[in-house]
């Protein structure tokens, strides 16, 4: 279990992960952008997506977090706490609006 850098900035140490995710944006709650998380914490994620969006800190998100193996998922809400767009990618940080459970987290990491 690798914890990722700026932990310090953080309630909560980000794991690194590759999990897949299904994600809204608010305004837009009918339209699914399938998504790559490669970290997580029970506040918070970091997204990456293949083609650049106009996204922006301060939007609601909705995602669908697929457990590994399975074919659950877990929904979460957050917000948009920043973009870094990359050519024609986009990565994004998401800090949930309630945390998820340790337990879940574990789920999720595969523990």
């Amino acid at each position: 279990m690798e914890i990722t850098a700026n932990q310090d900035k953080r309630i909560k140490p980000r794991i690194s992960v590759t999990l897949k995710a299904a994600v809204s944006f608010a305004g837009h709650e009918g339209e699914e952008h399938q998504a790559l998380i490669s970290n997580l914490s029970v506040t918070g994620a970091r997204l990456h997506f293949e083609k650049a969006a106009p996204l922006r800190a301060g939007t609601g998100i909705t995602l669908k977090i697929y457990m590994p193996g399975t074919i659950l998922h877990l929904d979460v809400e957050g917000e948009i706490f920043w973009v870094r767009r990359q050519r024609e990618s986009v990565s994004l940080g998401v800090r949930f609006n309630e945390a998820i459970s340790e337990f879940m987290l574990q789920r999720l990491i595969g523990k």
